[in-house]
């Protein structure tokens, strides 16, 4: 856990009561500050008293701590957020009580796709090279809770995160890519480029900027932390390599940083796609600025052994692969599955995103049949008429896998949960959710054993 030295004697409010807001209360508390906490929920919890935002004492706190998914301005500023602006109240999150506090190094991810195997991926070449690093964030444990005995942070922060944050200041930012995602929490696609790019502020003299060039946003936002002179940059790419950046060149990565051409390793069969592609030369670019040899880079990421819930292979029954995408909760991310995989059982569905699965249609030729889950159903389900999709509601995931497996053995090859949807709906998270469609396939598997 990390001490929080600054706030001892402080009156710190926490808004949000779920594992992010668990973890500020128990590290505020360890550190002397008084807390008082409040959720939308009323949950009963033996530890904290849990209140409702206007019974809080708001002249007496010096801090409100807000949650990932807490509004601060769009739809509408959630009402804590008010009375903390109201009364003067600083707000921030758990990511600024991190920075406040830390010395070590971190390297700091974001982009609306590939960050979670990004930064899996760095942390898992630092350790192989015997550097003690954790990872954390917006993937696995909170910041908080992580131990502080390590050379180096690796977090994964989203949108959400960064829109709440006020310290920053990362030693090293990568920004991987920007397609338009959570709008109507940000207000619009300004709101999120916005969000994103907040990733590179209040830098130092030794931070280290690692962009993605792939998108036109992400373009841009490189074109303006060259003019303003960002102390270090390195532009990144899957599709090509940029000058004096990191990218690729047929199947070599290459890094082009001193204006000529040095390869570092051909490209692992694991990580098939331009996505991935973009994802090993962030991780490279994030690696090589923190004194990794290529010898190095190049075992850990031939020895990593993928992402949970990212086209993570379940299980094979009777010659069907069951395979978990959870984690593809938007189109972009979902693309790279249907590209992947044929004669396609799909389970998708959940809390529908704004652009939905429109640009997936050139993919639909691969699809045997769809099997719908959640708020998007019905919506989904007209769309597939409309494209001659076979499809049928499912509803639940336990209905959709029961009812793959059945057909399975006359249709496709594969049965893919990659949602292309939130899962708030019917799960707490994707985690919950592939973790429940993991589940679901072990069990299938062993009652087939039975048999």
């Amino acid at each position: 856990m990390i001490r929080l030295n600054f706030y001892k004697n402080k009156h710190v409010g926490i808004i949000g009561f779920g594992k992010t807001g668990k973890s500020v209360a128990d590290a505020l508390i360890e550190s002397g500050a008084c807390v008082s906490i409040c959720d939308d929920c009323l949950i009963c919890d033996a530890k904290y008293q849990i209140l409702n935002p206007s019974d809080l004492d708001w002249k007496s706190i010096d801090f409100l701590v807000v949650s990932p998914g807490v509004n601060l301005l769009w739809p509408k500023p959630h009402l804590a957020v008010e009375f903390a602006r109201k009364y003067s109240i600083p707000i921030i999150n758990d990511i600024d009580l991190f920075q406040q506090q830390v010395v070590q190094k971190n390297i700091c991810i974001t982009g609306t796709n590939g960050k979670s195997t990004t930064a899996a991926l760095v942390n898992h070449i630092l350790n192989c090279a015997n550097k003690r690093s954790l990872i954390g964030g917006n993937f696995g444990n909170t910041v908080l809770s992580l131990n502080e005995d390590v050379e180096f942070y690796v977090l994964e922060i989203s949108s959400y995160q960064l829109e709440s944050c006020s310290i920053l200041g990362f030693d090293t930012a990568v920004l991987l890519n920007i397609t338009p995602d959570h709008l109507v929490r940000h207000g619009g696609m300004i709101g999120y480029i916005a969000a994103k790019q907040r990733i590179f502020a209040n830098f130092h003299e030794n931070s280290c900027a690692i962009v993605g060039v792939d998108d036109d946003y992400c373009s841009e936002i490189f074109t303006f932390l060259k003019y303003i002179k960002y102390p270090h940059l390195i532009p990144i790419s899957g599709q090509k390599v940029p000058e004096l950046g990191v990218g690729w060149s047929d199947d070599k990565l290459i890094d082009d940083r001193f204006g000529s051409f040095d390869v570092v390793c051909d490209a692992n069969p694991m990580f098939e796609g331009t996505h991935n592609r973009q994802n090993i030369a962030a991780t490279y670019a994030a690696c090589i600025v923190h004194k990794i040899t290529k010898a190095e880079f190049r075992n850990g990421l031939f020895s990593f052994g993928g992402l949970e819930h990212r086209q993570e292979l379940v299980a094979n029954i009777l010659g069907i692969q069951y395979v978990n995408d959870s984690k593809a909760t938007n189109a972009d991310s979902v693309e790279q599955a249907l590209k992947r995989f044929d004669n396609i059982l799909w389970i998708l569905g959940g809390r529908p995103k704004e652009n939905g699965i429109t640009n997936l249609v050139k993919y639909f030729h691969k699809i045997r049949f769809a099997f719908l889950i959640g708020e998007v159903s019905e919506e989904w389900s007209q769309f597939f008429e409309k494209h001659n999709v076979k499809y049928e509601i499912s509803h639940t995931l336990e209905i959709a896998v029961k009812r793959a497996h059945e057909i399975s053995k006359n249709f496709g090859n594969v049965v893919l949960l990659s949602p292309a949807c939130a899962s708030f709906d019917q799960f707490k998270d994707f985690e919950e959710r592939g973790n429940c469609f993991r589940n679901l396939v072990h069990n299938l598997g062993k009652s087939l054993s039975h048999d």
